[in-house]
């Protein structure tokens, strides 16, 4: 039995399964004639549109204004003509809208499928560097270790005196320049490894942080001094303690308030100071009297090797990996980085840790 047939009636059965029937036979029938008109060129579809709109102008002005009399041809022609001078502009512009957001909607798609491509090369590429770079720390850290060790013995005079002092000075100036590329292929290689997921915390554990932080600025004290900065410790918790890699903490310290040194002219001032939050975390604030930065070049600056160029550019070492480097690690440990600064002001850099990580006590949250 065709549709056709069911929907007039010809299927038997209880009347709701009857008017299903119907309802899904004329479904049917307008999907198909859909299809159908879409598929036309756009004359042809406004040519079978209009005709439809015709067909129903026509009955609807017989079954709305029949009083008895009979439809004259005139009366025909002018419900066809006011119908179609309706109906076309509208069924043109409807189907070149159509036309024109399917063919949005195919290069959207095309787009769309060419961008997850791009996405998907580029994170493959970026796992690939960061899991070279991971696997390369054996490899870099062995013959520098060897040009370390044999300068120090050279410069250190273990095996005997060195009677020339310019072979000495160069013995020093070798194992000065071997520390530094030291310090930058670690840097390089712990950045690599958090980005490829092969820095863990298995040896996170339990510390006091006061006297972790005494420890990193003793260790700043000689920087300090050569760049005429004073460093303030305004942290005194004695009895809060951070679940965390230890070394790694140490790092970003060491990298947040060295550069603060660093970027603050002679007489200035660096503070640490440190309070609890009101979620139990606690935060770390770094805040210097220095040159300050905008916020394109915030964004610069963290940023793996982005430098900014000030007045303090070139009288100093660095390769732009401190800042990306703490904000990593800390993100490693559930935690964020937060910077704020005015130009020629000053700079402000926070570290946020989460409660989890926080065992304080006796402490009021500010």
């Amino acid at each position: 039995m065709s549709i056709l047939t069911e929907f007039l009636g010809g299927a038997s059965g209880r009347p709701d399964e009857r008017w299903g029937l119907k309802y899904h036979g004329l479904k049917i029938l307008w999907m198909r004639s859909e299809r159908r008109i879409g598929a036309m060129s756009t004359v042809g579809g406004t040519i079978v549109l209009s005709a439809v709109a015709v067909v129903m102008a026509s009955l609807a002005h017989l079954i709305l204004y029949f009083d008895g009399a009979k439809l004259t041809p005139l009366a025909f022609f002018n419900i066809v003509i006011e119908t179609l001078v309706v109906a076309v502009p509208l069924l043109l512009y409807s189907r070149r809208v159509i036309t024109q957001l399917e063919k949005s909607r195919s290069q959207l798609a095309t787009m769309s499928r060419r961008l997850a491509f791009s996405v998907d090369e580029a994170e493959l590429a970026n796992r690939a560097k960061s899991s070279f770079l991971a696997n390369m720390s054996h490899e870099l850290r062995t013959p520098l270790n060897a040009i370390l060790g044999f300068s120090e013995v050279m410069k250190d005079q273990h095996l005997g005196p060195v009677h020339n002092a310019r072979y000495l000075s160069y013995a020093g100036d070798i194992h000065s320049s071997g520390r530094h590329l030291l310090a930058i292929i670690n840097d390089v290689l712990d950045l690599a490894k958090i980005e490829a997921g092969k820095m863990s915390l298995d040896n996170a554990a339990k510390f006091e942080l006061v006297p972790m932080l005494d420890s990193c600025l003793a260790m700043l004290k000689g920087l300090s001094e050569k760049y005429g900065v004073t460093v303030h410790n305004e942290i005194a918790e004695d009895g809060l303690q951070l679940c965390a890699v230890e070394r790694m903490i140490r790092q970003i310290v060491i990298n947040l308030v060295g550069n603060a040194i660093k970027f603050t002219p002679p007489g200035g001032t660096v503070h640490l100071s440190g309070q609890l939050r009101g979620d139990g975390g606690y935060e770390i604030a770094v805040r210097d009297t220095g040159v300050g930065m905008s916020e394109k070049e915030m964004a610069n600056a963290l940023t793996p090797f982005g430098q900014n160029e000030n007045r303090f550019t070139g009288k100093h070492e660095g390769t732009g990996l401190g800042l990306p480097l703490a904000k990593a690690m800390l993100e490693l440990h559930e935690g964020t980085l937060t910077m704020s600064s005015v130009p020629n002001v000053g700079t402000t850099v926070t570290m946020i840790f989460p409660a989890a990580r926080i065992e304080a006590r006796d402490l009021v949250a500010a």
